[in-house]
């Protein structure tokens, strides 16, 4: 397995490569400096040798004379010294180093031009030396030697300055690790900023874990909420059923045959809703691809008359009073089981008067006239029911609130996004 390096190990080696490659652009530019200067200093100074090497040959049979203090000149590629060797591609009135075959020691220059001498055109070829400059030069090294232990130095002290940038960069993100090691898998509470942590960006990363840490824990409060939903309200149908089914066996009458089997389908389809809704608050679902559809009046009417076993032995009345459009994207089970535990809740506090569910633009409000919420322990707490409209609303994006009547009871209210 391929071994992963640290962050300082990463930031030394990438210091080191970017130092490296800055000594060498130094020396290399020194170098080609030193190369540009000498070679103008050469050219200019050779030149000038040339004009009095040319006046001092005039009229005179000469082929060599010496131009001082650093040059000399010949006539003629022949009456060169048998130790130099000149460059064949050499071009006319430029300086050329000389080959590397000649004998000498000493970095030397050579340049060829043509002049008029007695009448015939000849080669003038100059030798050129400067022991000054070679002097020079040794010492400008010397010189760019101190500069490099100076920049070694500086190099130096700007990786330790690096280094430590990058541990208290990177000290934090390990504190942080190290701690998310600790941690057990059943613990999701919120994750703490580790000590040290002074940027935007691990502040940021503890903000996405934390956000990601409550989405954990909202999809774990769902699977427990399902569970806990479950056990509770499919009990009364599965008692209704179990009811039925005992009492079939008491009478042969088609009549009471008859209303056992409403019962018992009716105990079926509640069952049915409920599963439907449960499962559908676990998931997570794109709503922008669920249809709208409107509410009717008999539909309503519809979840009142399967909700009209809990008017037994009160003087109770319940009103469907429709005064607008409802356009939702509930599906009917979820919004019968909406509907059916706020009117459960609103029939179970009412002993007497009434019951109204009105339906206005987007607005579903169930009004009652019974004991009010503080008629209840736990305030507005009125059991399972009302948790689950509450993770009905959250997950369809509506509002619910629940509040006291001016006069008696209570009204809970449903606001749909438009």
């Amino acid at each position: 397995m391929k071994r992963i390096k640290t962050a300082k190990q990463l930031t030394f080696t990438y210091f080191s490569i970017v130092a490296f490659a800055i000594i060498a652009f130094h020396f290399s530019m020194f170098e080609s400096l030193i190369e540009d200067i000498e070679m103008i200093y050469a050219e200019n100074r050779m030149l000038k040798d040339k004009n009095t090497a040319i006046r001092l040959l005039e009229g005179s049979d000469l082929t060599h004379v010496s131009v001082p203090p650093f040059s000399e000149a010949y006539v003629g590629k022949e009456n060169l010294p048998s130790g130099i060797i000149i460059d064949s591609n050499m071009t006319d009135n430029k300086p050329f180093e000389l080959d590397e075959g000649s004998d000498t020691y000493f970095e030397m220059f050579a340049m060829r031009s043509k002049f008029i001498l007695n009448g015939e055109q000849k080669d003038l070829y100059l030798i050129h030396y400067d022991e000054i400059y070679e002097t020079s030069e040794e010492q400008m090294f010397e010189t760019q030697s101190t500069q490099l232990l100076l920049s070694l130095l500086l190099l130096a002290v700007s990786l330790w300055v690096v280094m430590r940038i990058s541990d208290r960069l990177t000290k934090p993100l390990a504190r942080l690790s190290a701690s998310l090691g600790e941690r057990s898998p059943t613990n999701i509470s919120a994750i703490e900023l580790p000590d040290g942590a002074a940027t935007r960006e691990i502040h940021q990363l503890v903000e996405r874990l934390n956000s990601y840490q409550n989405q954990i824990s909202a999809l774990i409060e769902r699977e427990r909420a399902f569970n806990r939903y479950a056990s509770h309200e499919l009990r009364t149908p599965l008692m209704v059923m179990k009811g039925a089914v005992t009492l079939l066996g008491k009478s042969d009458s088609k009549v009471f045959l008859e209303r056992q089997r409403l019962r018992m389908n009716q105990a079926c389809q509640e069952m049915e809703d409920y599963i439907t809704t449960l499962l559908s608050l676990t998931r997570d679902e794109d709503l922008s691809l669920t249809p709208n559809r409107t509410v009717e009046v008999s539909e309503l009417e519809g979840i009142c008359q399967t909700h009209s076993g809990y008017l037994a032995g009160k003087s109770v009345s319940v009103n469907v009073i429709y005064d607008g459009h409802m356009i939702t994207k509930l599906p009917i089970p979820t919004l019968h089981i909406l509907v059916g535990n706020l009117l459960k809740n609103a029939l179970s506090c009412t002993d007497e008067g009434s019951v109204n569910i009105v339906v206005s633009d987007n607005t579903i409000s169930v009004v009652d006239t019974g004991c009010g919420l503080s008629g209840k322990p736990g305030g507005e707490s009125y059991g399972l029911g009302l948790m689950i409209v509450r993770d009905i609303c959250e997950k369809y994006r509506c509002e619910f609130t629940l509040s006291d009547n001016a006069g008696a009871g209570c009204t809970s209210k449903v606001v749909f996004p438009v």
